[in-house]
């Protein structure tokens, strides 16, 4: 079969296949982009120009039979014959751009009618005149028609002829029989050669054929058939064509047959059809922006549903329209001016997060993408338009901005943070000297004023020997030398106090190791054995053998000695002393408790409980030191006191140490 496609009014060349060449007798390269009749000037004015015009203009389809035509070929022009039909082309808007032509050159056939129509009246000529020369003209019958059988037997489609009202196969040329590779036809009815086409509407077509005369002409026709003897029926598609043939009467007493199996060419298409449906889907499922824009003014030809969601708009409202028409925000902002450059230059555009300001609910809006500008290609080779893929990024860029933006002042927060610690760094430096300046100073007042007090207590010692009796028992003289004696006795006191602060913060720092809090409460009993006595306390203690975990000896045995000796010390004078001392876990800390019947505190005594040098009763001797280790023992320890007290009721200190 030949093929071609012609387009525009000039009807240019855009496709013949092999056939179309070697029948016209031209190179397909002679052919393609060139006007039909620039590049067949020897058709012109035969009258296909009016049938081309006909079928752009109508759109409807031409069938022709046997039209005569003028070719240049083999050095010569030649008369050739064609069977062909015109088919109008539309454009992807629906207009008619263009035809399609599918033909089959008929001159063998056209000129051996011809022949024999031109023998059979020389025939009859010779038998109205010369009735002896009957044998010479029956030779010439019997030559015309091997002709016509060989005609047929070489002709490049299935050719078969039905005789009589059974429709046996009366011919059957090498083209037809290679259908049915094996499978016997020549002398048997249509039915019995292939028994699968009984029911099928194929008979009702012949049926029409045989009783009416009118041709059946169609492509791709499906027949279901076997093509060998025992082989499986399958869908087979043919070109028909169905010619009723007449006997000397002109009766109807067969019908030619010529057919031409397209299946591999229906195939084919299906398949392309359902790629390109598949290559469809994936363009609408893309996980991707997708947009085909063509032309100088850029028209937006196709896009994806996402790529009309990044646009803002309906796809049917960008379709066929140019890009800054249907999105005229993007005027200005140099995106057309890339497209036009890929368009030019060929050579692809990739963009990394770059902005673009489109408008969401009416409202202006900057967005970030990634995208891709591709040249797309024509059939031809040529570029047509830009082909782009985008990727939304405006989430990362914007989380990213943040970030920055966090961490710009991050390092505003951490240089300050570095300037605060240097200042820190510094003033814990200057803390740390201005403490080791004051232990020094504490212990060299305490050690330097030792001599001078104890040299002025000499002194006194030496007195009553040294003036007569009268004067050291005199009313004026025996007070002073008292108060002396005391202010000696409370100067004494305070350095040993200031020695006592001093030996504290070495004290803190003592090695911790697994105690027994039993075994340190019995040891301060010990230790107070005569106060007890004297006092006559109860002391009461359950403590499950608990203890702290970590914690020095030495401090545990002084945190409970200064509260067991207040304890005894602030007692109440009109009761017996009772202290109780308990201890258990609590979650996940250990509560310590030391409770007693003593005088107890008011709210503002327990305020100044633990600082330094603090005495609530001076009934009784004290330094006003002794809790205020306490607190620093157990601070340093990790944990916390608290009291709770009621004047004339007691008192109950509370320590929690972390397990």
């Amino acid at each position: 079969m030949a093929i071609a496609v012609y387009r525009g009014p000039t009807y240019t060349i855009e496709l013949a296949n092999p056939t179309v060449a070697r029948l016209w007798g031209r190179t397909r390269d002679q052919l393609l982009g060139k006007g039909l009749f620039e590049a067949l000037p020897e058709v012109a004015g035969l009258g296909y120009e009016e049938l081309l015009d006909d079928v752009m203009a109508t759109g409807l389809p031409h069938a022709a039979h046997a039209m005569e035509a003028q070719h240049d070929r083999n050095g010569q022009r030649e008369t050739a014959y064609w069977d062909f039909v015109y088919v109008p082309m539309h454009a992807a808007d629906g207009h008619i751009n263009g035809v399609m032509v599918v033909a089959t050159e008929v001159t063998e056939q056209v000129l051996a009618r011809q022949q024999v129509q031109q023998l059979n009246q020389e025939l009859e000529t010779r038998v109205q005149e010369r009735t002896r020369q009957l044998e010479v003209a029956q030779q010439a019958t019997e030559r015309q028609r091997r002709q016509w059988h060989e005609l047929f037997m070489r002709a490049p489609a299935g050719i078969c002829i039905f005789d009589g009202p059974d429709w046996v196969y009366e011919f059957v040329n090498p083209g037809y029989q290679a259908m049915f590779p094996g499978r016997e036809l020549l002398g048997k009815r249509l039915v019995d050669a292939l028994p699968e086409v009984a029911d099928q509407p194929l008979m009702a077509i012949l049926h029409h054929v045989y009783d009416t005369g009118e041709p059946f002409e169609a492509s791709e026709v499906l027949v279901p058939l076997a093509r060998t003897a025992h082989g499986p029926v399958e869908d087979i598609y043919f070109d028909l064509t169905y010619q009723a043939r007449c006997n000397e009467t002109g009766q109807i007493d067969g019908f030619v047959t010529y057919a031409q199996d397209v299946t591999a060419r229906v195939l084919a298409r299906r398949e392309r059809e359902a790629q390109q449906g598949e290559m469809q889907r994936v363009f609408e499922q893309a996980p991707v922006a997708i947009g085909l824009f063509v032309g100088e003014e850029l028209c937006i030809t196709a896009l994806n549903p996402r790529m009309a969601a990044l646009l803002g708009l309906p796809a049917d409202q960008l379709l066929g329209r140019p890009l800054l028409e249907g999105l005229p925000e993007l005027k200005g902002q140099g995106f057309d001016d890339l497209m036009r450059q890929v368009q030019t230059t060929q050579v692809p555009f990739v963009g990394q997060e770059l902005p673009v300001t489109l408008t969401r609910d009416g409202e202006p809006l900057v967005t970030y993408y990634n995208l891709v500008y591709q040249p797309f290609y024509s059939a031809m080779g040529q570029v047509e338009g830009v082909f782009e893929v985008a990727v939304e990024v405006t989430e990362q860029v914007l989380a990213r901005q943040q970030v920055q933006y966090l961490n710009e002042e991050l390092a505003v927060i951490n240089e300050e943070l570095t300037a605060t610690n240097e200042e820190l760094h510094e003033s814990n430096g200057q803390l740390v000297r201005t403490n080791a300046d004051l232990d020094n100073f504490v212990y060299t007042a305490s050690h330097d004023l030792k001599s001078p007090i104890s040299n002025i207590e000499g002194l006194l010692a030496l007195l009553p020997e040294l003036p007569p009796g009268a004067v050291l028992t005199d009313e004026y003289v025996a007070p002073v030398l008292d108060r002396m004696h005391e202010s000696i006795g409370r100067f004494q006191r305070t350095i040993a106090h200031l020695t006592d602060v001093s030996r504290l913060q070495a004290e803190f720092a003592q090695p911790a190791e697994t105690v027994s809090l039993a075994a340190v409460i019995e040891d301060v009993r010990q230790d107070l054995h005569f106060q007890f006595l004297e006092s006559g306390a109860v002391l009461e203690v359950t403590v499950k053998d608990t203890q702290p975990r970590v914690f020095s000896p030495k401090n545990l045995h002084s945190l409970i000695y200064n509260l067991l000796s207040n304890a005894l010390k602030y007692r109440h004078p009109e009761r017996t002393p009772l202290v109780r001392i308990s201890c258990r876990p609590a979650g996940d800390i250990l509560e310590l408790r030391v409770q007693d019947n003593g005088l107890g505190l008011s709210v503002q005594q327990q305020q100044r409980l633990f600082q330094l040098f603090q005495r609530l009763h001076t009934h009784v001797e004290g330094s006003g030191v002794g809790l205020y280790a306490v607190k620093k023992i157990v601070e340093n320890a990790g944990g916390h006191i608290t009291v709770e007290s009621e004047p004339g009721v007691g008192t109950t200190f509370i320590l929690t140490f972390p397990t």
